[in-house]
């Protein structure tokens, strides 16, 4: 049977026999790409006026581990422009190799399947390191969902400590002002952002320290909060449709507590269920049109957010359950679509099941809560439905997760996935303390 293109890099047919090579010797980053690629990046950072602050970096050569914050894909151009005249490799998820996976390996991008325990990486990281050139991580594994830094895992200073190389940053402020990721069709053209470049530990700084100060070091070097850095730098965005798309993130109303009738237009934000609006001003800060303005930036309504859904994990009533359609990301050619399926997540973790199209073979996922600490999401996704989406993996498959109600929030999925796995490794230290003084 021929597959049946049915949408944007979404066939129909039976199963790919052909699927991601994981294991693959990186090619590195070609002499005849790279140049292209550190021209243009360079003119976009000109062009852009950012303004790099470098701390320590004098003398700084590969091999080191690089470690940068992550608030939009423009953080690819200026970390490309300051890493000149090194090379390096970088992770990145399978779905950047969409239509262009020749490219993307001779790019040093290795792909990998966010949020899995991926050990080919570690194996890769070494040889890399091993060739004189910089390892490049986004510990972050995916898009700031509103401006702020998002969770940076345990494992990222294990990862140091096993590499035992020097550690350098770049942290990015503005990214999210010019093209956020709940709307990134929207970009605010030469809109001025800043660059940390720094050297954060030394060699001998990774062998002394611990693995929790380690972490504590990386997480508040790359702590970042675009909206109040646009505040305070007063960096004025006059762009009509400013505001358009954040409902998609700030879905829950601190007003009424409404969580489906959030919407925005222009640059405001507004509750079809009390009808309270807010605007979004110049310089990133939300003004209420009546009554109280419950929070001044975007960034404070987001952590509000988790708080709310936090409140339901530990009360034990967090769950979402809804009818979903699910595609198969098997290798770069594009989506595999599946079929009809019914997703549950609750404190348990994921539970997928459906009916594949072609065959009416059962397909199944199931994820526990405590093998994810995060996951990611996207909003109006291109290669779908033009609908919000949740991304599952694990270690061999990739599918996007459409759901069906359009009342399911996947931030909120998103903000409950973290909060469940933080309770239940709280739950699993305690024991473990008990355990020790019996």
């Amino acid at each position: 049977m021929k597959y049946k293109k049915i949408g944007n890099r979404i066939w129909k047919g039976p199963p790919a026999e052909k699927r991601f090579d994981m294991t693959q010797e990186p090619k590195g980053q070609k002499w005849y790409f790279i140049h292209f690629i550190w021209a243009g990046t360079t003119l976009r950072r000109w062009a852009h006026r950012v303004k790099v602050k470098k701390v320590n970096m004098e003398g700084v050569k590969p091999p080191y581990l690089l470690f940068c914050n992550h608030n939009s894909f423009y953080d690819f151009y200026i970390m490309s422009s300051l890493l000149k005249p090194h090379k390096g490799h970088f992770p990145g998820a399978v779905d950047d190799f969409i239509g262009r996976e020749w490219i993307s390996r001779r790019i040093g991008i290795i792909p990998t399947r966010k949020f899995t325990t991926d050990i080919n990486l570690v194996f890769i990281g070494r040889r890399v390191l091993k060739k004189g050139e910089l390892y490049g991580i986004y510990p972050e594994a995916r898009y700031s969902l509103c401006g702020i830094t998002e969770v940076i895992p345990d494992s990222s200073g294990q990862l140091i400590k096993f590499f035992k190389v020097p550690v350098v940053t770049i942290k990015m402020k503005g990214n999210h002002i010019y093209n956020p990721y709940w709307n990134m069709k929207s970009y605010r053209w030469f809109l001025r952002t800043e660059a940390e470049h720094t050297l954060l530990l030394t060699e001998k700084e990774v062998k002394e320290l611990s693995v929790e100060e380690i972490n504590e070091r990386l997480r508040e070097a790359l702590w970042n909060d675009d909206w109040r850095w646009q505040s305070e730098n007063r960096v004025k965005m006059k762009k009509k449709t400013r505001a358009e798309g954040l409902h998609n993130v700030l879905y829950k109303c601190p007003n009424c507590g409404c969580e489906t009738k959030m919407s925005s237009s222009g640059a405001k934000i507004f509750c079809g269920e009390c009808q309270k609006k807010w605007t979004l001003n110049y310089y990133g800060e939300l003004e209420a049109e009546t009554g109280e303005t419950e929070f001044k930036f975007p960034s404070d309504w987001y952590k509000w957010e988790r708080e709310e859904v936090k409140k339901e994990v530990y009360a034990g009533t967090y769950k979402t359950e809804c009818d979903v359609k699910v595609n198969d990301l098997p290798n770069s050619k594009g989506f595999i679509y599946m079929g009809e399926g019914h997703l549950i997540h609750d404190y348990n973790g994921f539970k997928l099941k459906g009916i594949r199209e072609y065959d009416g073979v059962e397909f199944s996922m199931d994820i526990p809560a405590l093998q994810q600490y995060a996951c990611h999401i996207e909003y109006k996704y291109r290669f779908g439905w033009n609908r919000d989406c949740i991304n599952l993996n694990t270690s061999k498959d990739t599918w996007y997760i459409f759901p069906e109600d359009k009342d399911v929030k996947v931030t909120k999925i998103a903000l409950a996935t973290e909060e469940i796995y933080k309770k239940l490794n709280e739950e699993k230290a305690k024991n473990r303390k008990k355990t020790d003084a019996e």
